[in-house]
């Protein structure tokens, strides 16, 4: 009886071993695969998990700002100028000038961004026949149904400043103090009672405390996009390339 079970037993054990062959190029082409994924992103700048302002983050306001200057955008010193701040234009040395957003705030939430691998196909271009070409591109896509959301998204106030030193074109100055700088530049509304200089007004509650500037801006609502965009490799193939 045990030697009739022996190579019954040997014969469920036993398994083959396949070797690994190489996959030839004929091979890949025949590999057929796709992947995605769905993205959602919530970027939030300078604010609270409520949306409303970080006045802890920013209680240095002046850190909580973006700053732009254009190239080739001084002034230099007029008649009449006083403090430091100047008003004819130059292109060359001078004042630099610079566009300030401050109070700088805002929630913006991409809640599905999808992300996919895919197959374009188009005409190859100057074949009368037209020869079909196969690429390979990343796929983004949007869909009106998830719309992005912009909450509070904007800048209290808008404002030209100029630094306190100079620079020119090709180099740039170096003030002693962030105060210097025209986009760290500290200045609220506030009551002004200078009379001696005949200055007497009183800012209105809502400028009082406020940064100075002549605009400012706020955004709330839904973006909805319906579409799709795709990257590849672009090369003489292609019409547009």
């Amino acid at each position: 009886m045990r030697k009739k079970m022996l190579p019954i037993l040997i014969g469920l054990l036993s398994f083959h071993v396949a070797a690994m062959e190489p996959l030839t190029d004929q091979d890949l082409q025949e590999v057929q695969g796709q992947a995605g994924a769905d993205i959602s992103l919530k970027l939030s700048l300078n604010q609270k998990n409520d949306g409303t302002f970080d006045n802890t983050l920013c209680s240095a306001v002046e850190f909580c700002r973006i700053g732009l200057s254009v190239n080739k955008r001084f002034v230099t010193m007029g008649a009449g100028d006083t403090n430091n701040i100047f008003t004819v234009a130059n292109s060359d040395s001078g004042h630099k000038l610079w566009v300030v957003l401050k109070g700088i705030q805002g929630t913006i939430e991409i809640q599905k961004l999808g992300l996919d691998g895919i197959d374009l196909m188009y005409s190859k271009k100057g074949t009368a026949t037209g020869e079909i070409v196969l690429k390979p591109a990343i796929q983004l896509s949007y869909t009106a149904s998830s719309p992005i959301k912009i909450h509070n998204f904007g800048f209290s106030a808008l404002s030209i400043e100029q630094d306190s030193f100079n620079s020119t074109s090709t180099l740039e100055g170096v003030g002693p103090t962030a105060n210097d700088y025209g986009y760290l530049k500290k200045s609220v509304y506030s009551d002004i009672t200078d009379v001696a200089s005949g200055k007497v007004a009183t800012a209105s509650l809502y400028d009082r405390g406020k940064e100075t500037g002549f605009t400012g801006l706020m955004m709330n609502g839904n973006l909805a996009l319906n579409g799709k965009i795709m990257v590849f490799g672009c090369d003489g193939s292609h019409p547009r390339c």
